[in-house]
């Protein structure tokens, strides 16, 4: 992309303004052939490391795509990376863990436009990586359970919920989930219980994968977890009727959305 028109859409209160300005200088060179992949996922050409003075930071590119780059050009449709930024303050807020974003910057000419989003840099694990690395599959669930009771309680649901999307942290016997790539986040207020089972659905997909069977994860797993859930949001134990009407939910949306996946030649994750 020609350069064009620069801009810092959002900064944090503190990010110095020298700091953002040599970042909006050189941020396409963080990107280039001197890209320091994330060791998560070095293939991904959109995502880098930066090295400054507030510490290791994760840089994620930005750039739309068709209709959605004219009406981002002409500052008519918000970018995704703004909204992510909204959205890791408003989880930082209710106190859930995100790395937190530092910066939205953006370059705008007539009919084009790029964007890069600036996070800390958060060291940790995906939750199967986790496992293979010796962390305990008990505590795990657990902790999945309490964090996505604890994401509805505060009003979100997550319609993207998969464990490509989650980062583990801590100890192998006391993990921390950290909530990633927020594009299907939303905050609605109260979460009802057909989207509460459709969050969980998308999470029992994860659970169906080969890669979560190489790690240990079996089919009771999934009740376990479920199970966790509905104690940690209902503050007792379920019944076992309601224990089954859960489980069926995610079954049958479970069940859709592979047929769906493979119809498509799409991996199941």
């Amino acid at each position: 992309m020609a350069r064009g028109t620069e801009r810092a859409v959002l900064v944090a209160p503190e990010v110095p303004p020298e700091l953002v300005a040599a970042w909006s200088e050189g941020w396409e060179d963080w990107f280039g052939p001197a890209r320091v992949p994330l060791p998560r996922a070095p293939e991904k050409r959109h995502l880098a490391l930066v090295s400054c003075p507030l510490g290791t930071l994760a840089a994620k590119r930005e750039a739309p795509r068709g209709w959605r780059r004219s009406l981002a050009a002409l500052g008519a449709r918000e970018l995704r990376s703004a909204q992510a930024f909204r959205r890791a303050h408003a989880l930082l807020g209710c106190g859930l863990a995100t790395p937190e974003p530092l910066a939205v910057l953006a370059r705008r000419e007539l009919g084009d436009c790029e964007a890069v989003l600036l996070t800390r840099y958060v060291e940790g694990r995906g939750p199967w990586e986790h496992l293979r690395a010796g962390g305990g599959l008990d505590a795990l669930i657990a902790a999945l359970a309490r964090e996505l009771a604890r994401l509805h309680a505060a009003g979100f649901r997550h319609r993207d919920l998969k464990v490509s999307n989650l980062l583990v942290t801590g100890s192998a016997t006391e993990p921390r989930i950290v909530w990633t790539d927020l594009d299907g986040l939303r905050r609605i207020g109260s979460v009802p219980p057909l989207l509460r089972a459709r969050d969980l659905a998308r999470l029992s997909m994860s659970f169906e994968s080969a890669e979560a069977r190489a790690a240990g994860v079996r089919a009771e797993h999934w009740p376990a977890l479920v199970a966790a859930y509905l104690e940690a949001a209902g503050g007792r134990a379920p019944t076992a009727d309601e224990l089954g009407r859960y489980l069926a939910r995610t079954r049958r949306w479970r069940e859709r959305s592979i047929r769906r996946h493979l119809a498509h030649g799409r991996p199941v994750l």
